[in-house]
């Protein structure tokens, strides 16, 4: 019994940890600098060795499906660092003997052995990225096992994007567009947060949205007992739930004006199409979703209100042109999306120069020149487009296992939140229902940005993923059915059994 005390609270102590590192991740601009490498990596590294000697081993289907996927991925990385022979290396990636060759003529050295990798340096950097991600993932899956951590999971991203809201709003109201005391000169009456791009701040808040809205519904749900009409829901919900559910309202209608303060097109049309995926998707699979019209339309209008209240406020505040003027048609749109295909057309071009392995994980922006004929004056550092620079950097066959595996486990995690294979509580689905949701939005947002390779971005999601594809155990989590029937007889409170131990 003291060995299982302990062994809880260590766990509560590294998710303390964890959720601390979570809230810094955006601060460094969005840990894309050099000096948030060391904690970007060690600290989900650290916190995953140390979680692995406690958590229990029983996992689901997509934990086990995203995991095998990841750590194929990371094989397929490391592969691209090992020295190969010159006949083996110009028959797998005869574009890289050739690059290699021509090193080794200009430094006057026969030719040796040489990895895939056109850049193994950067490569090894982008596999530590990625292990670090599947570190993230690993820890959120072991750590955010029960109701009461997976909201404090929730509210803790809620409160980052409320402070990157904040900030953003700050700096432009006062016409500073600083970041930690660095001038911005590149953007301006745009919101951008801690980040220097207001894209990639834009991403960040959109697949925090939905977690947002997990608080609300779970406060919604457990204000009242099944059953219970509308109207005395309501009232329940004044009575107990007012302050969960307030935070869950507001913090998805300052989520959805953040984005629009930082008038990114591209993550507001991904919030839209991931809401509307999970949304017909649950149409689609759970018949009791059909009863359901009023509690559908009470968070419609909540959150609708919320965002015209918050989004006027803003306009008022900081002036059209710099909230609503870029959603207007302009020349700049055009320039976007030209760009946009440029850099798609590079990563398609790099991809047909490195088919079977890649040019190395990491390396676009030392390949890209090859290919890019067009929009001289900018080089790409990446391809606006992570699924085509995942193939034009890893190859097919990294490609064919990333894609088949995000596809795979999300189908698996879909399975588990609604229909007839639906498993767990409400409230367990609910924070499903928000992870698919979340991990819908980056992969329609994937299609025309590079957010994959925005360390906090990709982080973030990772840690969503992880927390909505771990298994409760039936003894330990109050989600279990078996304990949900000893709490209606004992009428004891919903709480995290590591604080009751």
């Amino acid at each position: 019994m003291h060995n299982e005390v302990r062994s809880r609270a260590v766990e509560g102590a590294l998710l303390v940890v964890f959720l601390v590192w979570l809230i810094w991740l955006p601060m460094p601009f969005g840990s894309v600098i050099e000096r948030a490498r060391m904690p970007l990596i060690a600290v989900p590294l650290a916190l995953c060795a140390v979680a692995a000697l406690l958590a229990p081993r029983q996992q689901s289907k997509a934990w086990r499906t995203w995991t095998i996927g990841s750590v194929l991925f990371l094989v397929i990385v490391a592969m691209q660092l090992i020295p190969l022979p010159p006949p083996l290396l110009r028959a797998i990636s005869p574009r890289a003997m050739e690059i290699w060759a021509g090193s080794d003529r200009v430094r006057g050295v026969a030719s040796g052995a040489h990895p895939l990798s056109v850049n193994p340096a950067a490569t090894l950097r982008e596999w530590f990225r990625l292990l670090a991600l599947f570190a993230t993932f690993q820890t959120a899956a072991m750590l955010v096992r029960t109701q009461a951590r997976r909201v404090a999971f929730a509210v803790t991203l809620i409160a980052a994007a409320t402070f990157e809201f904040i900030y953003g709003v700050n700096e432009a109201a006062l016409h500073r567009y600083e970041i930690w005391g660095w001038k911005n000169r590149l953007i301006f009456n745009r919101v951008t947060g801690t980040f220097v791009n207001p894209n990639h701040f834009a991403h960040y808040l959109a697949i925090i949205l939905p977690v947002s809205l997990f608080i609300a519904a779970w406060s919604w749900h457990h204000a009242a007992p099944p059953g219970a009409t509308f109207g005395r829901r309501v009232a329940r919900l004044i009575e107990k739930k007012i302050v969960p559910f307030a935070v869950g309202i507001l913090g998805a209608a300052g989520c959805l004006a953040g984005i629009l303060v930082g008038q990114s097109r591209g993550a507001l049309l991904a919030l839209f199409c991931g809401l509307s995926i999970v949304t017909l998707i649950a149409m689609a699979r759970t018949h009791t979703f059909r009863s359901s019209r009023r509690r559908r339309a009470l968070f419609a209008f909540g959150g609708t209100f919320g965002s015209l209240v918050i989004l006027t406020a803003l306009v008022m505040f900081l002036g059209r042109e710099r909230t609503i003027q870029r959603f207007t048609p302009s020349e700049g749109e055009t320039i976007t999306l030209i760009g946009r295909t440029v850099g798609a057309k590079i990563a398609f071009g790099v991809w047909r120069q490195f088919p079977l392995a890649g040019s190395g994980a990491g390396t676009f922006v030392n390949v890209s020149s090859m290919v890019q004929h067009e929009s001289m004056a900018n080089l790409f550092d990446h391809a606006h487009d992570d699924f085509l620079e995942i193939a034009a950097t890893t190859g097919i066959a990294g490609f064919v296992i990333a894609v088949v595996t995000l596809v795979a486990g999300y189908l698996s995690l879909v399975r588990v939140t609604f229909g007839d294979d639906a498993d767990g509580s409400f409230r367990r689905r609910a924070f499903q229902a928000a992870a698919l949701t979340s991990i819908a939005v980056a992969m329609v947002h994937a299609l025309f940005d590079f957010n994959f390779f925005i360390p906090a971005n990709s982080a973030t999601l990772a840690a969503i993923a992880g927390a909505a594809a771990s298994t409760p155990i039936r003894s330990f989590d109050p989600d279990s059915s078996m304990n949900r029937v000893s709490r209606r007889r004992v009428h004891e409170p919903d709480v995290d059994p590591a604080q009751t131990a």
